[in-house]
């Protein structure tokens, strides 16, 4: 028992720390995320392809820099869209664009006014396409989730 709780110390010591954010946070304020990303279960089927994140403030930042792909309405909300020189697409809503579709963008460049009516609180939806398939943008975020291990029996 003593050597194995001495591993588990030791291994501690060597758990890389998380990886830096890719891209500046694109709200103001706390760094909170209200709702995760949800992998549907089939392309078409249901799920959250993207995360809500909490806005202090009205404002939305460019995350990176890119090119805006597509400023206008989805069915009932505001929908903005960057994409990036990699080609990834990250798309932003409910917002009222302040810029419009071809206009390049730096990374920190304020973009658009976050609108009311998507959560409880403001908040904007962050979804991210790479190669046309939807993914979490933690990563890029830097707010990866780290592994927990279960005890094996």
């Amino acid at each position: 028992m003593k050597t194995f709780l001495a591993l588990v110390l030791t291994s501690l010591v060597f758990i890389p720390p998380p990886p830096d954010a890719l891209w500046q946070w694109p709200t103001t304020g706390a760094q909170i995320i209200v709702q995760d990303y949800q992998a549907p279960p089939t392309p078409w089927g249901a799920g959250h392809r993207g995360v809500d994140i909490r806005a202090d403030s009205r404002e939305l930042i460019a995350p990176t820099s890119g090119v805006i792909s597509y400023s206008g309405f989805v069915v009932n909300r505001g929908v903005l869209s960057l994409t990036t020189s990699k080609g990834a697409i990250i798309s932003f809503e409910p917002v009222a664009a302040l810029v419009e579709s071809g206009q390049r963008v730096s990374a920190g460049d304020v973009i658009a006014e976050i609108e009311e009516g998507h959560c409880s609180m403001r908040c904007v939806h962050i979804g991210l396409r790479v190669d046309g398939r939807y993914r979490s943008p933690r990563l890029e975020l830097g707010v990866v989730q780290r592994a927990v291990l279960v005890p094996w029996e």
